[in-house]
C-alpha cells in the first residue's frame, strides 16, 4: 500500500462567509487509488473495538449499510483486505491492524502533549538536560528525545519536536532560513588514530572525520560499527569521538594513540513556533556547557 500524510483537510467543511475560524485540522493517508480519511480509519477503528459491524454502526450513528459501503471503499484505497467477517462477528486482518497503527502515530503526532520537545544526540544530551532542569524549576514541561541527527530531523519534518540540537554542522546549514538556528557551543572532534582499521561511532560529526581523511589521501577501512562511547574506545581500533562526549562519560583515550582534535560547532534549531522556545534558551547559560579547550 502507498500512503502518505497530508496536512489539508481531508473532506471540505461546509463553507461560511468571512474568516477561517471553521476551519479544523484533520488527517489523510493517501493512495494511489484515492484519499483515505479519518472518518474511514475511525469506523476501522470502531469494527475493531466493537467486533461487529452492527455494533460499530450503532456506536457510530450511521446504518450498518453505510458502514459497509464505507469499509469497501477503504480497502479499496487501501488495495488490502482488512477485515475480516464470520457469523461470530468481525476483526480486522493483520493489514486492518496495521492501518490502525499508523493511524495511532498520526493522531499522537497532532494531539502530542504541550511540553516543549527536544531531539538532541548524546553529545549534546548533558547540555539539554541541563536547560530543561532549570524550565523545570519555572513549572515549565519538557520531553527529551534522545537519537541520531537523521532521526531528529525526520521528527521535526514530521512536527514532533520543537527543537533538535544537531551534531555535523552541515545539516543545520541545509535548514531553510525561516528556521532559527542557534551555534550553542563549540567543541572538538577528537581523532584517535591507531592503524588503518577503524570504528564508525553512531553519534558525533562522524562526516567531518572521514572527510578529513578523504582529503588527506589517507587510507583506512572501516572494521565496526559502535553505539556505546565506552566500547570503541576500549576497541583495538583507531575512532572519531566529540570531546564533550568523552567528558560526560568521563572516559580517557588510549594512551598508544596518535590525537589529532577537529574543531567543530553544536548547533540547535527552532522547528515550531513553541511559547517556551525562547525561555529554553534563555536557560543555556555559558555555564551549563563543559569547557571546551
Amino acid at each position: 500500500m502507498t500512503t502518505g500524510i497530508s496536512e489539508e483537510p481531508s473532506e471540505p467543511m461546509p463553507k461560511k462567509k468571512g474568516g477561517i475560524g471553521h476551519l479544523v485540522p484533520d488527517i489523510i493517508l493517501v493512495s494511489d487509488r484515492g484519499q483515505i480519511t479519518l472518518r474511514q480509519l475511525e469506523i476501522l477503528r470502531a469494527v475493531s473495538q466493537e467486533r461487529s459491524q452492527n455494533m460499530a454502526a450503532a456506536r457510530l450513528n450511521i446504518s450498518t449499510a453505510v458502514l459497509n459501503k464505507q469499509l469497501k471503499d477503504l480497502e479499496r484505497k487501501a488495495n488490502a483486505h482488512l477485515v475480516s467477517s464470520t457469523k461470530r462477528g468481525s476483526q480486522l486482518t493483520q493489514e486492518g491492524k496495521q492501518l490502525l497503527r499508523i493511524l495511532d502515530a498520526m493522531c499522537k503526532r497532532i494531539t502530542r502533549a504541550h511540553e516543549l520537545t527536544i531531539g538532541c544526540t548524546p553529545v549534546s544530551q548533558a547540555i539539554v538536560e541541563r536547560a530543561s532542569s532549570r524550565l523545570a524549576q519555572k513549572g515549565i514541561r519538557t520531553r527529551l528525545v534522545v537519537s541520531d541527527d537523521d532521526t531528529n530531523i525526520s521528527m521535526s519534518a514530521s512536527g514532533m519536536t520543537d527543537i533538535i540540537f544537531l551534531d555535523d554542522p552541515q545539516f543545520a546549514y541545509d535548514f531553510p532560513k525561516e528556521n532559527r538556528v542557534h551555534e550553542v557551543t563549540k567543541d572538538f572532534l577528537l581523532h584517535c588514530e591507531r592503524g588503518k582499521n577503524y570504528a564508525r561511532l553512531n553519534s558525533g560529526p562522524q562526516r567531518i572525520g572521514y572527510e578529513m581523511l578523504d582529503q588527506d589521501g589517507t587510507e583506512y577501512y572501516i572494521r565496526a560499527n559502535y553505539s556505546s562511547p565506552e566500547e570503541i574506545v576500549s576497541s583495538k581500533f583507531s575512532f572519531f569521538i566529540s570531546k564533550i562526549l568523552l567528558t560526560s562519560r568521563r572516559l580517557e583515550l588510549p594512551s598508544n594513540a596518535k590525537l589529532v582534535r577537529i574543531p567543530y560547532a553544536i548547533y540547535a534549531v527552532e522547528t515550531t513556533e513553541h511559547a517556551h522556545i525562547r525561555d529554553f534558551f534563555e536557560c543555556m547559560s555559558p555555564a551549563q556547557f563543559y569547557p571546551i579547550g
